[in-house]
């Protein structure tokens, strides 16, 4: 969520944790639906993985992913007009970032304690995507674009060079689905 942390300074404790709630519980929703599997809650972000533990291959997998950004913005709607009704007339913006890539998925962490979790360097640049992207944006990879362009209408956006990959990444705005 574009600008969360100034929300948090002006709210009330209580009043945060029912718009998260309320938000992360949507975008789960979606997520769900769409076959995505969630990794974890970042505060207010959601991290979200395709192919496992169930994959309807690669570029079903990456279809359905951009399938789900685009349900997760339209239900920006509802989900503004209830802020709303609570009092909060900052706008709620996201930004959404999604690369294909091969990573490693299992339980991680410490002897005492172990997270289903999804590890490796795709995992960074879909982060690096998502911090790239405008407000209420779809930012993709040209990795995931060669896989959805088919389905998807998309704008060339810029390269950007991202830490640990040692060539700029292609970026394309998602517009919509065709």
């Amino acid at each position: 969520i574009k600008g969360f942390s100034e929300l948090t300074e002006r709210l009330e404790p209580e009043i945060l944790t029912e718009l998260v709630t309320n938000y992360l519980t949507e975008m789960t929703k979606i997520a769900i639906s769409h076959g995505g599997t969630v990794d974890k809650y970042i505060g207010d972000a959601i991290m979200v993985f395709f192919g496992d533990p169930k994959s309807r291959g690669h570029k079903e997998d990456a279809v359905s992913c951009v399938e789900m950004a685009i349900d997760m913005k339209k239900a920006l709607r509802s989900i503004r007009e209830y802020w709303k009704s609570l009092g909060i007339s900052q706008p709620l913006d996201i930004r959404i970032g999604i690369h294909t890539d091969t990573c490693t998925v299992g339980n991680f962490g410490s002897e005492d304690r172990l997270d289903y979790t999804v590890i490796g360097n795709g995992v960074n640049l879909a982060s690096r995507l998502e911090s790239n992207s405008d407000p209420n944006q779809i930012l993709i990879s040209d990795d995931t674009y060669l896989l959805v362009k088919q389905h998807v209408r998309c704008e060339q956006g810029e390269a950007i060079s991202v830490k640990g990959v040692s060539h700029p990444v292609q970026t394309y705005k998602v517009i919509e689905l065709v």
